[in-house]
């Protein structure tokens, strides 16, 4: 049975995460390490611009800071307070040129990156 976590601001692990074009820094803390379903954390992003397709359902949730995604042919500009929901097989192109941003992701299914054979950036 899993207990109950918390996990203080000023104590995520922040970790480089290699991107296509950069890095930003991420924190995973829920992971398959204590949970079998779902991943989540928050990740910092600055100065950076990147191609992705995501391999899973997604929610982000912006804290602080504005990026912009574009896809399919259109451009969602966002700040603090909003929701974006990812459905498995969007492409994406992430846009922090010039800006930071920090946000909180939640994605399902945990064991993404195993199951399409790859390892998490």
């Amino acid at each position: 049975m899993s207990r109950v976590q918390h996990f203080p601001y000023r104590d995520l692990p922040l970790i480089r995460c290699e991107v296509p074009g950069g890095e930003t820094r991420i924190a995973r803390v829920v992971n398959g390490g204590n949970s079998r379903q779902m991943g989540g954390g928050i990740e910092i992003a600055e100065d950076v611009r990147y191609q992705w397709t995501t391999l899973y359902d997604e929610i982000l949730f912006i804290h602080e800071g504005s990026m912009v995604i574009r896809t399919d042919g259109r451009e969602i500009a966002a700040g603090p307070g909003d929701i974006i929901w990812l459905p498995e097989g969007a492409t994406l192109d992430y846009d922090f040129r010039g800006r930071r941003c920090a946000y909180f992701y939640a994605l399902h299914p945990v064991d993404w990156a195993a199951r399409h054979g790859i390892k998490e950036p």
